[in-house]
């Protein structure tokens, strides 16, 4: 009888163990990557897809509306990066797959209309920053945090200048810290290298310049973003 109690408090002490390091392992080291958005038949994949689809859809008819006419394909981008970020219908894998299939699609469809008009590249720094970190924001709050390297690709059109790439630097970092509820938990501590890099990718951000060189967490957020 000693020896069956025994048994079962040994087992009951390792079930606990095991509970435990595995509750610390899941919150401290999210496990979302992009692949699991191309899963089939899984619900990342869906929300990937009617991501994908929503884009493009809302892309061509502002193109539409736009006449297609390549003096107005910076406005194109302009009016698509300043929209409000589409919602999903449902959370979890899907929200933060829709968030990627939006995202993607929509530089592709932007690129797609640079390409036949012959232009190199785009004028919207601060605006693809700001909405590259809403997606950013949206998908990590979807699932607990995101794994490198970035979820979401890269723009595929570089920016016209350095001031472009700090503004959209800029935007972005400030967008996600400050201004998009319960994301700065995602821009720091374990998620701070993960956000760093995302944030270097989506504005091409050179490797020897800091992301936040202007970013002092002991003042306020506007004197920290305008010092």
């Amino acid at each position: 009888m000693k020896r069956k109690s025994s048994l079962v408090l040994s087992l009951f002490a390792l079930t606990i163990a095991i509970t435990a390091y595995c509750s610390s392992e899941a919150s401290a080291s999210p496990n979302f990557t992009r692949s699991r958005c191309f899963a089939q038949g899984s619900a990342g994949n869906m929300g990937r897809q009617i991501g994908d689809r929503n884009a493009k859809r809302m892309t061509q008819m502002i193109w539409a509306r736009l006449g297609q006419t390549c003096n107005n394909v910076d406005r194109l981008a302009q009016i698509i990066t300043e929209m409000p970020l589409a919602r999903p219908t449902q959370g979890g894998e899907f929200s933060a797959c829709f968030y990627l299939g939006y995202m993607d699609a929509m530089y592709a469809s932007i690129d797609n209309a640079y390409e036949k008009c012959g232009v190199a590249c785009f004028n919207a720094g601060a605006e693809i920053g700001h909405i590259s970190a809403q997606a950013y924001c949206a998908a990590s709050l979807a699932v607990g945090g995101l794994l490198d390297p970035g979820f979401i690709s890269q723009p595929p059109l570089p920016f016209c200048g350095s001031a472009l790439v700090m503004g959209c630097k800029s935007d972005y970092v400030y967008t996600a810290a400050y201004e998009f509820p319960g994301c700065q938990s995602y821009t720091e501590g374990y998620f701070s290298d993960i956000f760093d890099n995302n944030v270097r990718l989506d504005c091409y951000v050179p490797s020897d310049v800091p992301i936040r060189d202007h970013l002092n967490r002991a003042a306020s957020p506007i004197d920290a973003y305008l010092n």
